[in-house]
């Protein structure tokens, strides 16, 4: 018996484009397991420059396989918060590949920008946003492969002198094949409108997807002078897998995702 194990965490520029581009050109059909994940993510037409702006991003991969399976985990995520003109972008993209009879890899990526703003008393502060998470899960033997994508995008708008939650949107997707946990679902406040708003997706069956894209617009009143914090965080997972991970292998799984969560390198 043959056994290799890859953990990689925090590694960035993990392959060249080229590589890249040729993983995101393989079809479902052409691996026994394929799960991948993706968004991103841009803030444009702010009514101020910022005060001071960060961005980081994070990976987290992890392959094990067994005799002669071969599994694969790749994760590029990319983050940057331009001061003027004022505008914010990120992009995440996880995928795992899996042929054989015993293996699991998972990918984690997570993308982070945040931004300050001082406002004065009588002002508007206002952006645009728009962006859009895409989930792709395929498997050919129900039920020992097991496939899941899961991505969610998040941005809060906080007024920093109080540390109070003032707006905010989230979209958060997930698909397991075969399973039941497929979904698809947006929240946000008031203050947050939009333009264009759509999903479209498939649930069931060994090939499933969810594609989400959304444009809209923030703007807010503020009578009195305000400090405020913009924070927009994208996660993206992609996790292959023969068997289905037993509950000990589940555990470390969401233990790598709050690693991912809580440990950013910053750019």
């Amino acid at each position: 018996m043959k056994k290799y194990i890859i953990f990689c965490k925090r590694v960035l520029l993990l392959a060249t484009p080229a590589i890249a581009s040729s993983m995101l050109a393989i079809s479902p059909s052409k691996a026994a397991t394929f799960a991948s994940s993706q968004g991103q993510f841009n803030f444009t037409q702010f009514s101020q420059s910022p005060t001071l702006t960060s961005s980081s991003i994070d990976i987290e991969n992890l392959v094990i396989g067994i005799d002669k399976a071969t599994a694969t985990a790749f994760a590029d995520p990319k983050a940057a918060f331009i001061v003027s003109p004022p505008t914010a972008s990120n992009s995440s993209f996880s995928i795992a590949l899996g042929e054989g009879r015993d293996y699991l890899a998972l990918a984690n990526s997570q993308a982070t920008v945040l931004g300050n703003f001082a406002i004065d008393a009588n002002t508007n502060f206002s952006f645009d946003f728009l962006g859009d998470l895409e989930l792709k899960t395929s498997i050919d033997n129900p039920p020992a492969e097991n496939a899941r994508a899961f991505g969610d995008i998040f941005f809060a708008l906080f007024d920093t002198n109080n540390n109070s939650l003032l707006d905010f949107f989230s979209i958060t997707g997930n698909l397991t094949t075969e399973g039941n946990d497929d979904f698809i679902g947006v929240e946000n406040s008031d203050n947050v409108s939009f333009i264009n708003r759509g999903s479209n997706f498939n649930f069931g069956g060994k090939e499933e997807f969810i594609t989400s894209s959304f444009a809209g617009s923030l703007q807010r009143y503020f009578p009195n002078q305000t400090n405020l914090t913009l924070i927009e965080v994208k996660r993206n997972q992609a996790r292959v897998s023969v068997p289905e991970p037993s509950n000990n292998i589940a555990a470390i799984l969401v233990a790598g995702v709050i690693g991912v969560a809580l440990k950013r390198k910053k750019n």
